[in-house]
């Protein structure tokens, strides 16, 4: 090796030596200083928590000082099982298991399922397919901790971030109503927990006593879980004995009333020109809309009755509701049956 070679690789080691030294001189500073600033949002969101809620805000920071920022939980949020297409989506649930999980469902708890059709007028067949979509009955609840996910969103995803800070105020309302440890609550990584994967907004709103014993126990007691999910149903509408959904062929004729979907509604009447004929459990009276979706037959239409609409209060994801719908008439719902 060359003496200038050598000078060369040896001012290289020193170059690159002093760079490193300097790097991490640089992280040493900027460290307190993240810190700083992390602690300086945390304690501005506490106060903008406790205006919203009117919780004390020395509480909430405390609180807040035990959360945890994953960015995975971001990651997750923006790729939900939902924005598949519908005919991968449907593979998901429209399966043998659920028809035998659903149907043993339905047999253990058909004593208070009868009582909850009775006083909340929604058929069991949809209160076990919300059950069944969500969670499996109960066997999947979720392993986040619901403390880190709504202070993930809230602070880390901006598209929503002013929803999940509502959320976050929500849960920490009802930890102190149900007397939960905010930081021992397991969900969702959207922020949804429970058997019934309420979210805490929705909780606070529909979730039921229903067993008498002074919670809302949306985890284990069934009267609880049951009830709580007809409340929701009861409270958005739900027309019980109505259709939810019919598929048509495609048709020209109907593509721009499709593309407003569920924000345009009118009489049956006004479309029974439109269409072919229909089961004779759509009336002309139902308010309906035109939707379309991405099935195993390419782009398709369906008419929806306000009762999908309904279902999408509970998730706003056209695959979702469809879903629920082919649950519930796979286990007995004769009116939920999409033809």
């Amino acid at each position: 090796m060359s003496h200038e070679v050598s000078k060369t690789l040896a001012v290289r080691r020193q170059t690159l030596m002093l760079l490193g030294a300097t790097l991490i001189a640089i992280a040493c500073r900027a460290q307190p200083l993240r810190a700083a600033a992390d602690t300086d949002a945390r304690r501005l969101l506490a106060r903008q928590l406790a205006r919203e809620t009117g919780l004390d805000a020395s509480g909430i920071l405390q609180i807040l000082n035990r959360a945890e920022f994953k960015p995975s939980i971001i990651r997750r949020i923006k790729t939900p099982y939902e924005a598949k297409p519908y005919a991968d989506y449907r593979k998901l649930f429209i399966t043998p298991t659920m028809r035998r999980q659903g149907e043993q469902f339905l047999r253990k708890h058909a004593e208070i399922l009868t009582r909850q059709e009775q006083r909340y007028g929604i058929e069991r067949q949809i209160i076990a397919a919300i059950l069944g979509m969500e969670t499996r009955f109960g066997r999947y609840r979720g392993k986040d901790r619901l403390l880190d996910s709504l202070y993930t969103l809230s602070t880390g995803y901006a598209r929503r971030a002013e929803f999940f800070r509502h959320q976050l105020g929500e849960f920490l309302l009802l930890c102190r109503e149900e007397k939960l440890k905010p930081e021992q609550v397991l969900g969702s990584y959207a922020g949804a927990f429970g058997t019934t994967q309420f979210i805490p907004s929705s909780f606070r709103a529909y979730a039921v006593d229903a067993d008498g014993d002074g919670k809302r126990d949306v985890w284990h007691s069934v009267p609880d879980i049951t009830a709580s999910v007809g409340n929701y149903f009861r409270q958005h509408g739900w027309q019980q004995g109505r259709p939810v959904a019919h598929w048509l062929p495609y048709q020209k004729n109907l593509k721009q009333r499709a593309e407003h979907g569920i924000r345009t509604w009118s009489p049956l009447a006004e479309l029974r020109a439109k269409l072919p004929e229909l089961p004779p459990i759509w009336h002309d009276r139902d308010k309906t809309a035109i939707i379309t979706m991405r099935t195993d037959q390419g782009r398709q239409m369906a008419l929806v009755h306000y009762n999908f609409y309904v279902i999408t209060r509970w998730n706003r994801s056209y695959n979702y509701a469809m879903a629920t719908a082919e649950i519930a008439a796979m286990l007995g719902c004769d009116s939920c049956r999409v033809g």
